[in-house]
């Protein structure tokens, strides 16, 4: 059986790369020149440059350009800081993550990258201070433990605690400083500072901040550094020498459209949809092995004129210098070499200008083309004649005017023109959108005459099928070798045949390489480029990288995507293909890189071999979600449904049948995250917008629209909808930015607005129109706008002071008066006065629903209502409200606790849609066919989640909530961290908690809270056990006896009649405490083992034997290790321990933060420090291989019926992975699937927990955004054939689906047989099931009749047979 492959991110090293198997065929292009941190060490000074880091040797003088490749855990770096005393380097993401790269060895810290928080994860300073790193935050201050790689405290300084950000940290004498958005604060470095009143305004600061930190530095020869931006790092020597250092690359990192031309690449920087994108325009040149750039300051310079939206270029047959860029907006430029030597607008050429009076921003232009006499042809964007402007070599000009059926014709949004290769007359272009067609001129072989010009323009064209084809947007269009073309649109590739007459004929042709679900490759993929090799077909999309087809379009070669391989990311923008170099070009929204087409890749494709149906991994396998809904957020209504969404999820709930409907990405949703929902009533329509800028549009009829512009965009600030106005046809949307104009008619994005004086960018927290002007409300000022000025122009924006306080709390327009809530208290705005309106309730938001405004409220159940003379009173009562909806005579109320609450007549009902309480599952465990779920978590201290208990059985979830344990109790409850369930009572169980005690339970009732007063547990702080008694790994061992581990001390065991011992453990004489356990796990060789890791501090394995006398510990045998020696005799010595199971080889499996390492069954670890590592080898010739998941921090490890890996990490998603041995005993990997959230239904690339439910073989993934389960194909075997079944049975017609055949023992092979006893196929078993999709061994379906499955042991002692009958 051939097991697909897929490259894993490998062993990676410091001084130089090691790279994967397919490292030597790529390269990156990535933009360095933007240098805005340096951090210097005794070697090396590392540079932070667009989110990108490179070093330069100081001995040497070396560049090296670093990316995913040399084991980061991130992308886009915010900060990088040097700790002089340790020697190692931090590097903090912007999105939370954080690397420590110390002695050659990267660590990663995930902890704040993991932590469920609305502010930005972004850090803006770093300050080291003896052991501390004091992390400056967009929310507060973080203080880092540097000796430790751990978070110790959290400062929110703001008033009340309120988030504030924090630009830099000051430590002087006994007091800290922080720099804040409201000026300095200060405090005592000895007072409480996680507590706001010790913090107070600065009124002088006794010395200045360090505004060169990061910045300028002088090392230990005394050679000065400095970062220099554009001109890179400065270093002036002792000797007087000066230099800089700058990597070369691409000016910028975004690679919007590329042309090969001789050998060389242009790549240009544009972008526009609706309106212009207004990027900045440079033209960035790849020949022979180096960059140069023409930047828009050298451009503009020489024009005297503004330069942007670079879209396309197209270079003088006869002179590789000469050459013209098309731009969006500022015209046509012609250069010789770097000079500009003509700038064409409307103003002088024949040229025109979508808007007449402003040419010069106005002059529109796209597709640029050669002719074969070259001739230059050149696309005009506008609505006026000359859509084509035709530059003859003497540089006269001439317009030519598109005429269709005797009617002028205009392409308003044009892309590239192609120029047939086989027929010069004939000149393809498309309208992407506004009036979507393919366009094909024939000039009849007069270029200059259009009298005899024929036009045609077909906005449908029908398949091979005979299917209509309308899509509603085209993105690209291109020409094949062999002369087809292929059109990029929102349906997928549509590709015109070249025997086709498409003057006369609408045919085309769709790709119909089959998928396993039925439906066909790429049909619903936006497609944004095409690129084409002498025998492949390169096919850019919008969200999954790339594919690579071979010429007749038949079968899928290669797929490209950011898992495996060095792309930064999946969406593609533009490819190019060098034939000279036989190099591809691909163009990725977070930048570009080269795959070397000569080199054979080493990723067999997701499609090479589908006998086994392992290509179906995350397609044909079902995938299930189970999010937590009882905390409602916000309440939209739509047609019959009122929509839902609760902790990033959304659901709907319809009005006439009461039905409960999700939404996932399974439903055409486009991402995971979901911020804001808003209706818009004028085009009956909901907008759904993510945290990653992605933007969805649900229409009447339930289609998903997407809207991409803003997750593209290069920016590295927040993409994140802060509030929602709809107006008309338009959502406006309050940005950390500035504010976007949303045109939902038209799904695209009209305009952004940046509302300050010289368009400095503005924290926009809400929005909303009143009467004709729009108010956007930042922390301490109102902007406000007439609607029908320019609103692009921050002059006609006028400011308003806010009235007194710290935060802005919410904002809507009610009785012709804009309404705020500040710190609390609600104001209104009048005449150009604001009104104070005093309440006995304080006030968090406001909400407006009709013509009612409404406010949600503080520490008190129900929502008050603001009536029109602003008095203010309690409207309804029912849990803790965040958002309301008046529907008819109907109140729809988004509760914190109780889900989303219907309120008709007085009568209150709860849509509480099934699921878990919360979505952090931190430790899941299977006892039989129930799963317990739990919300814990801790490292050095506790993560003080609330406690509570979950739990799935026969489809159906449980929820014991933290209110109710609470109070069944007596005390207060946090992180659960471990389930036991006594083996005699599956009512009772027991669950470990990290300071609250051990809680029992029977059912959904608390029988007993064990702490130290009433059992052996012990606090870590004696005087504070109600807080401090921490427990983790718990089990029932085979004599009944509860088994329990006491963080801090040791083993504490209660007997099946509830008496309780308490023993220490000696290895070596040697007392170990049990700082922090984990989960704790009994040897299946013998029940006298037990297996302990301790997971920080004196982190190791530890294994017990208790002779069979838990009990007594006198003859008990203890041996703890904290360091291994693998095969090839290198120090295994794990910073940190998160995970250990055993598999069915008896082989101990150790997760930790560099990786996984293995103890096998023949290693005796209580003599013996061996261990093993799993190499992938490389396939490449060479014999070598690299450790599998190195310097990945691995969370969990699941073993399945079939004895694979299930893998999770904290930043790459899961794995599955299956060890096989050759004829020699040779160990291999062969990674069967890598789930991740971009092709999975994953929320998250974080995996917490893995849980297997070994009667059906569904894998539950608890992820740091929620728990998701997906239908695995490995079941556990059985003991014999008994309960042999299959399903479906019999299988109807038009069923596209797969037979399963479950009840199989270990190491079973099914034979499927036709009537007349004729093999059809042969499959082998995955543990107690295989999956049959009816294909026989030449992947063509079967015909109709009776199939016999023959099962076999593969020792041949058991068979069995089972009838199947198939009906096409």
């Amino acid at each position: 059986m051939r097991i697909m492959k897929k490259i894993i991110l490998l062993c990676l090293c410091f001084i130089s790369i090691t790279t994967w198997a397919t490292s030597e065929k790529w390269t990156t292009h990535f933009a360095y020149n933007s240098v805005q941190l340096i951090a210097v060490t005794e070697t090396d000074v590392y540079a932070l440059a667009n989110g990108a880091m490179f070093s330069i040797n100081k001995l040497s003088e070396e560049l090296t350009k670093y990316d995913n490749r040399y084991g980061l855990h991130g992308t886009t770096i915010a900060y990088i800081a040097y700790d002089e005393e340790r020697s190692q380097l931090l590097i903090l993401y912007e999105d939370g993550k954080m690397d420590i790269w110390c002695n050659g060895h990267i660590t990663y810290i995930s902890d704040l990258y993991n932590k469920r928080m609305t502010a930005s994860k972004k850090c803006n300073n770093v300050t080291i201070h003896d052991n501390w790193a004091y992390l400056s935050m967009e929310f507060g201050i973080l203080l880092f433990d540097l000796v430790r790689w751990e978070f110790k405290d959290t400062y929110y300084i703001g008033d009340e605690a309120a988030e504030i950000r924090v630009t830099d940290v000051m430590l002087h004498e006994d007091s800290i400083y922080a720099q804040t958005q409201n000026g300095v604060l200060v405090a005592c470095i000895k007072d409480k500072l996680v507590d706001f009143r010790y913090w107070h305004q600065c009124e002088k600061l006794p010395v200045a901040f360090d505004t060169k930190k990061g910045k300028e530095y002088t090392d230990d020869k005394g050679d000065f550094w400095k970062a220099e931006g554009e001109l890179g790092v400065y270093r002036s020597c002792f000797t007087g020498e000066q230099m800089h250092y700058l990597p070369e690359g691409p000016q910028v990192n975004t690679p919007y459209r590329m042309l090969v031309d001789r050998g060389r690449l242009f790549v240009v920087p544009g972008g526009r949809w609706a309106v212009q994108n207004s990027n900045p325009g440079h033209v960035m040149i790849y020949d022979n092995g180096h960059w140069k750039n023409i930047t828009n300051s050298q451009i503009t310079s020489q024009t005297g004129k503004r330069a942007l939206d670079f879209m396309n270029v197209a270079v003088d047959p006869q002179d590789a210098e000469h050459f013209f860029v098309t731009s969006y907006g500022t015209g046509v430029y012609e250069f010789q070499g770097e000079v500009v030597k003509n700038h064409y607008t409307a103003r002088n050429s024949e040229l025109a200008s979508a808007a007449p009076d402003v040419p010069d921003l106005y002059t529109r232009t796209d597709g640029a083309a050669f002719d074969h006499d070259g001739q230059l042809w050149i696309e005009n964007a506008s609505n006026m004649d000359g859509t084509l402007v035709h530059f003859m070599q003497d540089g006269s000009q001439k317009a030519l005017s598109l005429q269709n059926n005797g009617d002028s014709y205009y392409i308003h949004t044009p892309a590239e023109l192609c120029i047939d290769i086989y027929n010069r007359q004939q000149k393809w272009m498309i309208a992407c959108r506004a009036g979507t067609a393919v366009v094909l001129l024939n000039d009849g072989g007069t270029m200059l005459d259009s009298f005899d010009d024929q036009l045609t323009v077909r906005t449908e064209l029908h398949d091979q099928d005979g299917n209509p084809i309308i899509p509603e947007f085209y993105y690209t269009i291109a020409q094949s070798p062999n002369g087809d073309i292929w059109v990029g649109s929102s349906m997928g590739p549509i590709i015109i045949p070249h025997e086709v007459n498409f003057e006369q004929e609408d045919i085309c042709r769709r790709l119909r390489i089959t998928m396993p679900d039925g439906t066909y490759l790429l049909e619903t993929e936006r497609i944004n480029s095409f690129a084409f090799t002498q025998d492949k077909i390169c096919i850019g999309t919008h969200m999954n990288g790339v594919y690579i087809l071979n010429e007749d379009a038949t079968e899928v070669l290669a797929h490209y995507t950011s898992d495996n391989t060095p792309m930064p990311s999946n969406t593609i923008l533009t490819l190019a293909y060098d034939e000279l170099n036989n190099m591809l070009y691909i163009g990725t929204g977070g930048g570009l890189v080269a795959c070397d087409m000569d080199i054979e890749t080493a990723l067999d494709s997701d499609f090479e071999d589908t006998s086994e149906d392992n290509w179906t991994y995350g397609n044909m396998y079902q995938w299930r979600t189970h999010l937590a809904y009882s905390s409602v957020d916000e309440v939209e209504r739509m047609n019959d449904k009122i929509y839902a969404l609760s902790n990033s999820a959304l659901f709907s709930v319809n009005t006439q049948t009461d039905e409960i409907e999700y939404y996932s990405r399974l439903t055409g949703l486009h991402a995971a995250t979901i911020d804001h929902i808003a209706y818009n009533k004028a085009l009956n329509k909901l907008l759904l917008t993510y945290q990653n800028g992605q933007l969805d549009v649900i229409d009447s009829n339930e289609r998903v629209h997407n809207i991409s512009d803003l997750y593209l965009k290069q920016a590295s600030i927040s993409k994140r909808v802060n509030d929602i106005c709809m107006y008309s046809s338009k959502a406006y949307l309050a940005m950390n930015f500035g504010i976007i104009a949303l045109d939902l008619k038209k799904y695209e994005i009209e305009d952004t607005y940046y509302i300050d004086q010289n368009l400095t960018e503005v924290n926009v927290q809400y929005i909303c129109v009143l009467g004709d002007s729009i108010y956007a409300a930042s922390n301490a000022i109102l902007y406000s706008a007439h609607m029908n000025d320019n609103l692009m122009d921050f002059a006609y924006w006028h400011k308003t002071i806010l009235p007194s306080g710290k935060n802005t709390q919410g904002m809507r327009e009610f009785e012709d008066r804009i309404c705020v809530v500040r710190d609390n208290v609600l104001w209104s705005l009048s005449n150009g006065t604001w009104h104070k309106h005093a309440s006995d309730f304080s006030l968090r938001g406001l909400q407006k629903t009709n013509d009612l405004l409404f406010a949600t409220i503080d520490n008190q159940h129900g929502i008050v209502q603001v009536h029109s003379d602003f008095s203010i009173d309690m409207a309804l009562t029912y849990g803790l409200v965040n958002d309301i909806l008046q529907s008819g005579n109907d109140y729809w109320l988004a509760t914190e606790s109780n889900g989303l609450v219907a309120v008709r007549g007085g009568n209150y009902s709860e849509y509480r849609p099934a699921g878990p309480i919360s979505n952090t599952p931190y430790r899941m465990r299977f006892f039989g066919d129930r799963l317990y779920v739990l919300p814990g978590g801790r490292w050095a201290v506790q993560n003080m989640h609330m406690g509570e208990i979950m739990y799935y059985e026969n489809g159906e979830w449980t929820n014991i909530t933290n209110g109710q344990l609470v109070t069944m109790a007596d005390h207060a409850l946090y992180d659960f961290m471990n389930v036991a369930q006594d083996p005699a009572d599956k009512e009772h169980y027991f669950i470990t908690t990290y300071g609250t005690g051990m809680l029992e339970m029977r059912g959904k009732e608390v029988v007993k809270l064990h702490l130290p007063h009433n059992s052996s547990l012990q606090s870590a702080i004696p005087s504070n056990p109600d807080f401090y008694t921490r427990t983790d790994g718990a089990m029932f061992d085979d004599q009944g006896n509860l088994w329990v581990l006491n963080a801090s001390y040791g083993i504490n065991i209660a007997d099946p009649n509830g008496i309780w011992y308490a023993f220490d453990l000696h290895s070596n004489r040697v007392q170990v405490p049990l700082t922090t356990p984990g989960e704790m796990i009994i040897d299946n060789r013998n029940k006298q083992w037990k297996w302990i890791p301790l997971c920080r501090s004196n982190t190791g394995l530890l294994l017990l034997q208790d002779n069979g006398t838990p009990t007594n510990p006198n003859d008990d045998k203890v041996q703890y290790r904290t360091e291994w020696f693998d095969q090839y005799n290198n120090q295994i010595r794990p910073d940190y321990i998160y995970t250990i199971t055993q598999d069915h080889d008896n082989t101990i499996w150790v997760g930790t933060s560099k990786g996984i390492f293995t103890i096998p069954a023949s290693v005796d670890f209580m003599n013996s420090d061996k261990c093993e590592r799993i190499v992938i080898r490389r396939n490449d010739g060479t014999g070598l291989g690299d450790f599998l998941l190195d310097n990945e921090q691995v969370n969990c490890i699941a073993v399945d019926g079939a004895n694979r890996k299930w893998i999770g990490t904290a930043s790459s998603g899961a794995f599955l992975i299956q060890i096989v041995t050759d004829e020699v005993g040779n160990k291999d990997v062969e990674t069967i699937a890598h789930f991740t959230k971009e092709n999975s239904l994953l929320p998250s690339d974080n995996i917490l927990s893995i849980a297997i439910q070994e009667s059906t073989g569904e894998i539950f993934f608890g992820t740091s955004d929620g728990l998701v389960s997906y239908m695995s194909d490995a079941i556990e075997p059985s003991e014999d054939f008994s309960n042999l079944y299959v399903y479906p049975n019999p299988v109807y017609p038009n069923y596209k689906g797969n037979v399963v055949i479950k009840g199989l023992m270990v190491n079973t092979q099914v034979r499927i047989l036709d009537a007349n006893g004729n093999l059809v196929k042969t499959i082998e078993g995955n543990g107690g099931e295989v999956v049959w999709d009816l294909t026989n061994a030449t992947m063509q379906r079967v015909a109709s009749g009776v199939y016999t499955a023959v099962c076999n042991t593969m020792d041949g002692e058991s068979s069995k047979v089972i009838k199947i009958l198939i009906m096409n």
